[in-house]
């Protein structure tokens, strides 16, 4: 128990300290040493690592080059590592995900934003291409014929560009009755006649309005107006009218027609154009005119006077008829007159004279009558009254308006007989012999037959033109029965 003391034991720990304390005291810088050589050589063997794996690629895009370094192995880490993005709708040459080598070259053509309206339906599309006409192949959008575009197809696109469509609709356009199918891509009437070239004038018809819309499957139809001259009342002046006939054409100018005008040419008269029409003002106005018809004088026979003695048995009484006249006058100048109605007012009596016939007396009487003359049948062959000499005459025809074929004594007019007289010079229902023309018969008046004038009846009316005018005529005025 005494050999192992507290001292001794105390002692030899102690001592063992000393000398870790000692050791490491005398080895801690060979220590630091090795360990800061070590962490050298590592990041020397780490540099020249990281300094092996640096690529280097070609990013082009939209034509313009750009040269990137980088470490990281997708594409789409490189653009996160620069801060590159891309829409969905760019094109890229390889996808993001792929693997990127040392001097690769990645192409991107970035997406232009547009705005493409059809039919008025707006939308924003993308497109990589760089022409309209490639965009619109590229979205499958077809172009017609006829259909309208805000922009040429050959232009280029810009970020942000606005591209409108119209589509063409079918239309039935008639003019002046000759229809075709027409497209248009226009929005109203006018402006689809402009686009088709199709000239409208002032005065033209159209079954639409100019500013109406145009819609598919629509009807317009134009008839164009042509100039036509119209006269009215005497007074003229030039038109345009779309009407096709002469009554449409004048009630579409408000012309109205009393029904006694006239219409130059018929109503029903198709219109060209630089037609003349005319309308004739008629008014007609009636009078009355009193006619005096003079009685006749009828000898009987009567044996119980002596020959050449006479004896009125009765009176001859004038008779008067009233003509209605209807005077026509044309555009307010007066053209003829008709007569329309004969009235009798006083019937005429015809003067009875008996003539006495016993025998032996032998003498012949003649009614007296101023310048006078007489003469025997071994001349003329017949005997007469009296004689008229310087006699000018006319002639006249039933085909003349308003002269008709009764006579004034109520006879039917009859050509190589019918003469008109006036009743004082000769007496109606006497027969007389015009040199030249043989035997006529006073049967009818005329207001323009006057004294020693006569008027012949012909049944032509050309005939009675012909025949003019003669002067100078002798005749014979014989009396109430033919010889």
């Amino acid at each position: 128990m005494g050999i192992f003391t507290k001292e001794d034991t105390h002692g030899s720990r102690s001592s063992s300290m000393t000398y870790a304390w000692r050791w490491k005291r005398q080895n801690g810088l060979q220590i630091l040493g090795v360990a800061l050589f070590v962490v050298a050589l590592v990041t020397m063997v780490l540099l020249g690592l990281y300094a092996q794996a640096e690529k280097q690629i070609v990013l082009i895009v939209d034509g313009k080059e750009q040269t990137l370094s980088t470490h990281k192995g997708s594409l789409q880490e490189v653009l996160d590592e620069h801060s590159l993005s891309l829409k969905p709708q760019d094109d890229v040459s390889m996808s993001l995900g792929a693997s990127i080598q040392d001097g690769d070259q990645i192409s991107v053509t970035t997406a232009l934003p547009v705005t493409l309206t059809i039919d008025g339906k707006s939308e924003q599309r993308y497109t990589t291409s760089r022409t309209v006409s490639a965009a619109l192949e590229g979205w499958n959008v077809k172009l017609g014929q006829f259909d309208k575009i805000s922009v040429p197809v050959s232009s280029e696109l810009q970020s942000g560009a606005e591209v409108a469509i119209t589509s063409a609709v079918p239309v039935t356009l008639s003019v002046d009755g000759k229809s075709k199918q027409a497209y248009t891509a226009e929005k109203t009437v006018e402006a689809a006649l402009a686009d088709w070239k199709v000239g409208f004038g002032t005065h033209d018809k159209i079954s639409v309005p100019l500013s109406s819309a145009v819609e598919k499957d629509s009807k317009i139809e134009i008839t164009t107006a042509i100039p036509i001259q119209v006269t009215v009342g005497g007074e003229s002046k030039t038109t345009y009218t779309t009407e096709r006939t002469v009554e449409s054409a004048l009630s579409a100018l408000e012309v109205k027609l009393d029904e006694n005008d006239k219409v130059y040419p018929g109503a029903t008269t198709p219109l060209t154009e630089n037609a003349n029409v005319s309308v004739y003002r008629i008014n007609k106005f009636t009078a009355e005119q009193e006619i005096k018809v003079p009685y006749k004088t009828i000898e009987k026979e009567d044996s119980s006077l002596l020959k050449g003695k006479t004896k009125t048995v009765q009176a001859g009484v004038e008779g008067v008829v009233i003509h209605t006249l209807e005077k026509v006058y044309q555009d307010g100048e007066f053209v003829t007159k008709y007569v329309v109605d004969k009235k009798v007012k006083t019937e005429t009596k015809n003067e009875i004279i008996a003539v006495g016939t016993k025998e032996p007396v032998v003498e012949k009487t003649f009614a007296p009558a101023a310048a006078a003359k007489t003469t025997s049948s071994s001349s003329k062959g017949f005997e007469y009254k009296t004689v008229l000499t310087g006699v000018a005459a006319t002639a006249y025809s039933s085909e003349q308006p308003g002269i008709g074929t009764r006579t004034a004594t109520g006879t039917t007019v009859a050509e190589g007989r019918t003469i008109a007289v006036d009743p004082n010079v000769i007496p109606l229902g006497w027969w007389v012999y015009i040199e030249g023309y043989g035997y006529r018969k006073a049967e009818d008046t005329g207001s323009a037959i006057k004294g020693k004038k006569i008027d012949m009846y012909y049944d032509s009316l050309g005939a009675a033109l012909n025949f003019g005018r003669k002067s100078g005529l002798t005749i014979y005025v014989i009396g109430p029965n033919k010889p």
